[in-house]
Protein backbone atom coordinates (compact mmCIF):
# COMPACT_ATOMS: atom_id res chain seq x y z
CA UNK A 1 0.00 0.00 0.00
CA UNK A 2 1.27 3.43 -1.10
CA UNK A 3 2.57 5.69 2.07
CA UNK A 4 -0.19 8.22 1.13
CA UNK A 5 -2.79 6.22 1.63
CA UNK A 6 -4.81 6.49 4.82
CA UNK A 7 -5.86 3.43 6.97
CA UNK A 8 -9.47 1.69 6.39
CA UNK A 9 -11.97 2.58 8.96
CA UNK A 10 -13.28 0.54 11.36
CA UNK A 11 -16.36 1.65 10.57
CA UNK A 12 -16.24 1.29 6.92
CA UNK A 13 -14.81 -2.55 7.40
CA UNK A 14 -16.92 -3.56 9.63
CA UNK A 15 -19.78 -2.32 6.79
CA UNK A 16 -18.47 -3.73 3.98
CA UNK A 17 -18.64 -7.21 5.94
CA UNK A 18 -21.77 -7.08 6.70
CA UNK A 19 -23.63 -5.89 2.94
CA UNK A 20 -25.72 -9.15 2.05
CA UNK A 21 -24.87 -10.60 -1.29
CA UNK A 22 -21.37 -9.58 -1.35
CA UNK A 23 -18.00 -11.14 -1.00
CA UNK A 24 -15.57 -8.74 1.32
CA UNK A 25 -14.05 -6.53 -1.22
CA UNK A 26 -10.26 -7.55 0.18
CA UNK A 27 -8.34 -6.19 -3.23
CA UNK A 28 -9.81 -2.68 -2.73
CA UNK A 29 -9.39 -2.57 1.30
CA UNK A 30 -5.84 -3.71 0.99
CA UNK A 31 -4.49 -2.00 -2.44
CA UNK A 32 -7.32 1.53 -1.82
CA UNK A 33 -8.27 1.78 1.80
CA UNK A 34 -9.24 5.79 0.45
CA UNK A 35 -11.37 4.78 -1.95
CA UNK A 36 -13.02 2.48 0.40
CA UNK A 37 -13.69 5.21 3.14
CA UNK A 38 -15.07 7.13 0.67
CA UNK A 39 -17.52 4.87 -0.30
CA UNK A 40 -18.67 4.11 2.93
CA UNK A 41 -18.57 8.12 3.60
CA UNK A 42 -21.25 8.63 0.52
CA UNK A 43 -23.22 5.55 0.93
CA UNK A 44 -26.66 7.04 2.51
CA UNK A 45 -26.62 9.55 -0.75
CA UNK A 46 -27.13 7.62 -3.75
CA UNK A 47 -26.20 10.26 -5.99
CA UNK A 48 -23.10 11.13 -4.92
CA UNK A 49 -22.54 7.06 -4.22
CA UNK A 50 -23.52 6.72 -8.13
CA UNK A 51 -21.53 9.91 -9.37
CA UNK A 52 -18.36 8.79 -7.06
CA UNK A 53 -18.29 5.18 -9.23
CA UNK A 54 -18.49 6.66 -11.86
CA UNK A 55 -15.16 8.93 -11.49
CA UNK A 56 -13.48 5.48 -10.36
CA UNK A 57 -14.55 3.85 -13.37
CA UNK A 58 -14.79 6.60 -16.22
CA UNK A 59 -11.61 7.80 -17.60
CA UNK A 60 -12.59 11.97 -17.73
CA UNK A 61 -8.91 13.29 -16.84
CA UNK A 62 -7.04 11.01 -19.77
CA UNK A 63 -4.22 9.37 -19.11
CA UNK A 64 -5.05 7.40 -15.90
CA UNK A 65 -3.50 4.12 -15.24
CA UNK A 66 -6.59 2.00 -13.85
CA UNK A 67 -7.03 -0.97 -11.46
CA UNK A 68 -5.84 -4.27 -11.26
CA UNK A 69 -8.56 -6.19 -12.21
CA UNK A 70 -8.81 -8.01 -8.65
CA UNK A 71 -10.32 -4.33 -7.21
CA UNK A 72 -11.88 -3.44 -10.74
CA UNK A 73 -13.84 -6.72 -9.55
CA UNK A 74 -14.47 -5.44 -5.83
CA UNK A 75 -15.34 -2.14 -7.27
CA UNK A 76 -18.30 -3.18 -9.73
CA UNK A 77 -19.29 -5.97 -6.78
CA UNK A 78 -19.86 -2.90 -4.13
CA UNK A 79 -21.54 -0.65 -7.22
CA UNK A 80 -24.33 -3.57 -7.91
CA UNK A 81 -24.79 -4.04 -4.35
CA UNK A 82 -24.85 -0.73 -2.96
CA UNK A 83 -26.86 0.61 -6.30
CA UNK A 84 -28.22 -1.93 -8.33
CA UNK A 85 -26.37 -1.61 -11.44
CA UNK A 86 -26.10 -4.77 -13.13
CA UNK A 87 -23.63 -4.96 -15.98
CA UNK A 88 -22.64 -1.16 -15.52
CA UNK A 89 -19.21 -1.85 -17.82
CA UNK A 90 -18.79 -0.83 -20.65
CA UNK A 91 -15.53 -1.10 -22.55
CA UNK A 92 -14.81 1.84 -24.92
CA UNK A 93 -12.19 4.55 -24.99
CA UNK A 94 -13.48 6.09 -21.29
CA UNK A 95 -13.17 3.50 -19.66
CA UNK A 96 -9.63 1.71 -20.38
CA UNK A 97 -9.27 0.92 -16.16
CA UNK A 98 -8.02 -2.66 -16.20
CA UNK A 99 -4.48 -1.70 -16.04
Amino acid sequence: MADDQPELKAAADAYFRSLPGLKYPQALMDAFPRIANTIFDVKDDQPRLRGYFDSLIKDARGGRRGFPFDVLMDIQELREVMVGDVNYFVVDDTTKWVS
